[in-house]
């Protein structure tokens, strides 16, 4: 009984803390294994929007079920055979309906971007483009020195606009590559927190099927592997 406290509390402290990992942390490898196959995405795909994406992502976690049903017999040792199959169900369907659709809209125009290098101007234009940055730097530096009333007189002040201009598309893609590491980090982290949540529930449910007993192990155990796959 008293394991059983103490596994329900440290779930309580897990499902407080935003950052606190559900599942030894198989969403942040999930998205890692993601990211390691989106180059994968073909050109096809992306332009078919993010149904496209989507699919292709969902055909990747498919293989992952079975880690992710060995994760949850390993970490959710208090719950029977049929509480654990059920919520085996409960994630396998939060990362269909939610985690993948979320990743892949994200996924799918980041990697649009990164294929343009995060230029605006298609491929062949891209030296025109960052010529063109320059100029409007210098441009906007130039208005900056001969406006009376910013404190810029020296002529030099051209040169910080004009290198702007020039490596702006370098600047771009930096903001985009932490931007778009924030919010697949916020992916992880909902994702850690909702699975949380559900596992209290479940921790703390009343019901029988909730506990561990050798009646329904065994046929609890055959549909996990079948949900497994």
């Amino acid at each position: 009984m008293s394991s059983v406290l103490g596994r329900l509390l440290a779930a309580l402290r897990l499902g407080s803390s935003p950052s606190a990992p559900a599942l030894e942390g198989f969403f942040d490898s999930l998205i890692q294994a993601f990211e390691n196959c989106r180059c994968g995405l073909t050109e096809e795909r992306l332009a078919g929007g993010t149904a496209g994406a989507e699919r292709f992502f969902l055909d990747l976690y498919e293989k992952e079920i079975p880690r992710l049903a060995d994760t949850i017999r390993l970490t959710e040792p208090l719950l029977s055979d049929e509480a654990r199959a059920a919520f085996l169900s409960r994630v396998d369907d939060y990362v269909k309906r939610v985690l993948v659709p979320a990743y892949a809209e994200r996924a799918s125009v980041f990697t649009r971007k990164e294929r343009n290098d995060f230029y605006l101007a298609p491929n062949p234009f891209h030296p025109l483009e960052r010529i063109g940055w320059c100029a409007a730097g210098i441009t906007v530096g130039t208005l900056v020195v001969v406006a009376p009333f910013i404190p810029l007189w020296e002529k030099e002040w051209i040169l910080p606009f004009a290198a702007t201009g020039l490596f702006l598309p370098d600047l771009r893609r930096l903001y985009a590559f932490s931007r778009y590491q924030r919010a697949l980090n916020t992916l992880v982290g909902a994702a850690d927190a909702e699975i949380n949540r559900i596992d209290t529930a479940y921790l703390s449910a009343s019901e029988p099927a909730a506990v561990a007993t050798p009646a329904n192990r065994q046929a609890a155990a055959n549909a996990l592997r079948e949900r497994a796959g």
